[in-house]
C-alpha cells in the first residue's frame, strides 16, 4: 500500500525550505504542527488523582527547533 500524496507536503515547499526559505520552513511546520502536538502530550494529574493530558510546549519548542536544523542538511532526491 503506498502513501497518499494527499498526506505530504508539496515538493516545491519542501525544496524550498531546504535553500533556507523562512516562509517555506514555517509552512513546513505548521503542515506539520498537529503530528508536533501530538506527540507533545504529557499526563498531568490534578489534586485528586485524575489524569489530563496537555500539549508540553517546552517539549514542543525543542521538537521545532530539531526539526528547522535538520531541514537544510535533508537531501531532496528525484527518482
Amino acid at each position: 500500500m503506498e502513501k497518499s500524496v494527499k498526506k505530504c507536503p508539496p515538493y516545491h515547499l519542501i525544496a524550498s525550505a531546504v535553500d533556507s526559505n523562512e516562509k517555506a520552513i514555517e509552512k513546513l511546520l505548521q503542515f506539520y504542527d498537529p503530528y508536533i502536538s501530538k506527540a507533545s502530550m504529557r499526563p498531568l494529574f490534578d489534586s485528586y488523582g485524575n489524569v489530563y493530558f496537555a500539549i508540553d510546549m517546552e517539549l514542543k519548542g525543542l521538537i521545532r527547533e530539531a526539526i528547522m536544523l535538520m531541514i537544510p542538511n535533508f537531501e531532496v532526491e528525484i527518482k
